[in-house]
């Protein structure tokens, strides 16, 4: 009998760990139901929080693309480069939820985007989600998408020997354009592509030698007509050259704002890497003494936004000139024109370059003068890189260059020259550059609205819970 209760006994205590497990288990897995749930919940919940808000950033870009008063508020200067505006929206998409929208301008027409979205959920809890993109305008076109241009209306453009590539935009002349001595000019869509796209355009006659090759789309003059020429017509309109305010009393001119630098301690010259100046303005005679000083195959960094010569420029006797920023003249401006240089007793002869950086947006890059620029025979025995706009206001010459010349940007002139012996002229069109080059920065002239691209591009993008 004592046998038969232990046993009982021992049953009891077997069945009751059981039980136990089987509650610990069932405790768990309820809880590990529950916790799935609420996880299940929580991310219906944070996508739809993520899509509203989401909702509300597309929602002003919307407005920027279609709404005219968000339009001329996000890109009209000058009020453009600090404009704000802000919008919200209640149980649009979702039941118990809400957006609301900011727009920030750090410039005219580059601003910041936030969405906050909410949405009510039980108990008097919310969830929430931001969303924040940077959005911005392209710069649009002063010579109609022509990165090679002559703007002069009894002028040319003159394409001997040459190897040409122009990449994302067009070829025009105000006047004629000619090509000859087995040149080949192609005027592509995108760098590296092969698919042609561009137009040659000539408001006069284009004319082509049967040794030479022109390759783009459309071929559109006064005296040919191939390819769609419906936008441009045959012969194409003239579009004027875009004027530059050298150096009149506008606190906007290239003068003025050298000025104003140079006043407020911005200007830096380098001399083989040595400060050699703190000027941002020169005479002719000054500028030749510092391109002395350097030296034979030495090197002189000009890290002003602007530097301006009042005088003529030569860079010869083996120099090497880095512009970071905009090289600006009254005179003409040469480029290896001479190998040898005499000066002061002395004689230094060898070949010059010259590399052109972009300082950044919003700033002017290039090399402009109010007369002529030439690219001589000993301009570069190696490859020119120059990011932003070549311009004279008469003439530009560019001459058996023996290796590649690459530029982004643009190159006007009144006229143009190019005989380069084959070797690769390769131009790359940068409006934004071209209009930073002709302004001297965004800032248009008085009165005169910029001209931006009709896309709203999406520079970034994240999100914050």
């Amino acid at each position: 009998m004592g046998e038969t209760f232990k046993e009982k006994g021992t049953v009891l205590i077997i069945t009751s760990l059981i039980l136990g497990v089987l509650l610990i288990l069932g405790s768990y897995f309820l809880t590990f139901t529950v916790t799935e749930s609420r996880i299940s919940r929580s991310q219906v919940t944070a996508t739809q929080t993520y899509y509203l808000a989401e909702a509300g950033v597309n929602e002003a870009i919307w407005k920027l693309k279609n709404d005219a008063e968000w339009q001329s508020n996000f890109e009209t200067p000058p009020t453009c480069s600090t404009w704000s505006a802000s919008f919200s929206k209640n149980d649009t998409l979702l039941p118990d939820s809400s957006y609301q929208v900011q727009i920030q301008n750090s410039d005219c027409a580059r601003g910041q985007i936030i969405a906050t979205s909410t949405i009510n959920i039980v108990n008097g809890k919310t969830a929430q989600r931001v969303v924040q993109t940077k959005v911005f305008k392209a710069l649009g076109s002063l010579t109609g998408d022509s990165p090679f241009l002559s703007g002069g209306t009894s002028e040319n453009i003159s394409i001997s020997a040459s190897l040409i590539n122009l990449y994302e935009g067009n070829l025009f002349s105000n006047n004629n354009a000619n090509i000859d001595w087995w040149s080949q000019v192609s005027v592509f869509d995108n760098l590296g592509t092969e698919k042609v796209e561009g137009k040659a355009l000539a408001v006069n006659n284009l004319s082509v030698s049967w040794t030479s090759t022109l390759n783009a789309t459309a071929t559109c003059a006064k005296n040919v007509c191939q390819g769609d020429c419906v936008e441009e017509g045959c012969p194409p309109s003239v579009i004027s050259m875009p004027m530059v305010d050298f150096d009149s009393d506008d606190p906007n001119s290239y003068k003025k704002k050298a000025e104003t630098a140079q006043e407020a301690s911005q200007c830096n010259v380098l001399c083989n890497g040595i400060q050699c100046s703190t000027n941002c303005i020169f005479t002719a005679g000054e500028f030749k003494d510092l391109l002395w000083q350097v030296g034979l195959n030495g090197t002189l960094t000009l890290n002003n936004e602007i530097t301006y010569v009042t005088g003529i420029i030569n860079l010869e006797g083996g120099r090497i000139l880095v512009i970071n920023g905009a090289l600006v003249a009254d005179g003409t401006i040469n480029i290896g024109e001479d190998d040898c240089w005499n000066n002061k007793g002395q004689k230094h002869c060898g070949f010059d370059q010259v590399t052109v950086n972009d300082p950044g947006f919003g700033k002017p890059s290039g090399i402009l003068t109010k007369s002529k620029i030439n690219f001589g025979l000993y301009s570069s025995f190696q490859t020119i890189n120059i990011t932003g706009l070549v311009y004279a206001n008469d003439e530009i010459r560019l001459i058996s260059l023996p290796w590649t010349f690459n530029l982004t940007g643009g190159l006007l002139a009144r006229k143009i020259s190019v005989t380069n012996a084959w070797a690769v002229l390769n131009i790359t069109l940068s409006n934004q550059i071209i209009i930073e080059g002709i302004w001297g920065g965004l800032q248009p002239p008085e009165g005169e609205k910029p001209p931006y691209s009709p896309i709203v591009t999406i520079e970034h993008w994240e999100e914050t819970y």
